[in-house]
């Protein structure tokens, strides 16, 4: 056993030689999903990715770039672009049969799902399919928590009041999806909730983590206008995507 999750299982039929049917037990693919802006997807994010994978606590991990977010008006780098530079990332970095793919579900959006809401979707498009959330553990800190997580209110109609469009469902999120929870330097809760879990490795691994975030990735950018200045900060590919959009 790796990891610290349980799996799912489930029954299934498997007919057998000479005609003769038994029952055997099956596993559900356990798949986490990693959301983020990735604006523009680091070195970093690609070893969190891994990391999850050679943790045991996934046996899949689907990179989710977010689609437009009214919410963040300092998003100017499309969805298209940054799922096409997840791509080139994940392709670049991890060999073909390395259970690590990126996800299109928000890049062709007009606005990004909610959390809540794209798990739903996710789970009713692969209902074969046990899926769980990442998050930082920055996002356990005193006055944040994904109970506050809001989501798109399908009773709302037109004339309703504005504030009416969403409603909180964290609570409902943490009912029934499980949460891998990332440790972050200087963020480490008193306890984790229910369904929330340490990602944790297998006996002698140790977590390689990175703390390189997009955020700086922009603001160096933005200081020397020099490409030069994130050689080795992002994956080659991604590199010369940036070099050729001229996108920051």
């Amino acid at each position: 056993k790796r990891g610290g999750w349980a799996l799912g299982t489930g029954l299934a039929l498997l007919v057998v030689a000479k005609g003769k049917v038994s029952l055997a037990e099956t596993k559900r693919k356990r798949v986490a999903i990693y959301g983020g802006t990735f604006d523009p997807p680091t070195n970093s994010h690609m070893t969190c990715a891994s990391e999850i994978v050679n943790s045991g606590c996934a046996d899949e991990v689907w990179i989710v770039p977010c689609g437009p977010r009214p919410d963040k008006p300092h998003l100017k780098t499309s969805a298209m672009d940054r799922y096409c530079m997840c791509q080139i990332a994940v392709n670049s970095c991890f060999a073909p049969a390395f259970p690590v793919k990126v996800l299109d579900i928000e890049a062709y959006r007009d606005t990004a799902f909610y959390t809540y809401d794209m798990l739903c979707e996710l789970r009713d498009t692969y209902p074969d399919i046990d899926f769980s959330f990442v998050i930082g553990s920055d996002w356990l800190d005193e006055g944040r928590s994904p109970q506050s997580w809001k989501s798109l209110n399908k009773a709302w109609k037109p004339g309703m009041p504005e504030d009416q469009k969403v409603v909180v469902t964290g609570d409902q999120l943490l009912r029934d999806f499980d949460v891998l929870v990332l440790p972050r330097p200087g963020h480490v809760p008193k306890q984790l909730g229910p369904r929330l879990q340490w990602l944790r490795m297998p006996e002698d691994f140790h977590l390689i983590q990175g703390n390189l975030s997009s955020t700086q990735i922009r603001e160096r950018l933005k200081s020397t206008g020099t490409l030069r200045d994130i050689e080795g900060l992002v994956p080659g590919g991604v590199l010369s995507y940036i070099r050729r959009s001229n996108i920051y």
